[in-house]
């Protein structure tokens, strides 16, 4: 199981930028050197379908980062060595669904769907609204899109119906 822990948001729940990150380069971030927790209601392992879902109030914890959705599935590698239920089998993608709403300090990302592809390391927040916020900063948009890899971000409209939208306070000069 330890791999499924750390697997699940180490990769790129790992650093979605805020609209404040253009003032002081932060990110919501968890650390690969400490554990995370996964509580759900439920988890299932489908060993012959190489997937793993923790269902019903799902939260991920790393010290004050939380990701809260109504499910997880986790992916695993076609092929790989190992068993999903022992945490040995290697991590293909995972899927966030039914609301995402991620947390670390005063950083909030949220939106409906949340999924990240380990190999290209590229994680995508989508939905009606997905809004990332930092001390009254706001980004709107309704797909982001995190290539960890080369650190690029993308927000995106929906559609012709809105475009994407950022509000930075000024700094308290106090």
């Amino acid at each position: 199981m330890t791999k499924i822990l750390k697997a699940v948001f180490i990769a790129s729940f790992l650093s979605l930028p805020t609209a404040a990150a253009a003032q002081d380069n932060s990110s919501l971030a968890l650390s690969s050197d400490k554990p995370v927790q996964i509580d759900g209601d439920k988890l299932e392992i489908f060993e012959n379908d190489g997937k793993a879902i923790f269902s019903g109030a799902v939260s991920v914890v790393q010290d004050d980062t939380i990701l809260r959705t109504s499910v997880l599935t986790i992916f695993y590698a076609k092929g790989g060595e190992g068993s999903i239920a022992t945490g040995a089998a290697d991590i293909d993608r995972l899927l966030a669904t039914g609301g995402v709403n991620i947390q670390s300090g005063n950083q909030v990302a949220t939106g409906e769907t949340g999924t990240y592809d380990m190999k290209t390391e590229t994680f995508v927040l989508s939905g009606k609204r997905v809004t990332l916020s930092e001390d009254g900063n706001v980004a709107t948009g309704c797909k982001l899109t995190v290539t960890q890899s080369n650190g690029r971000a993308k927000l995106e409209g929906c559609g012709s119906t809105s475009r994407p939208t950022v509000l930075i306070q000024p700094k308290n000069k106090n």
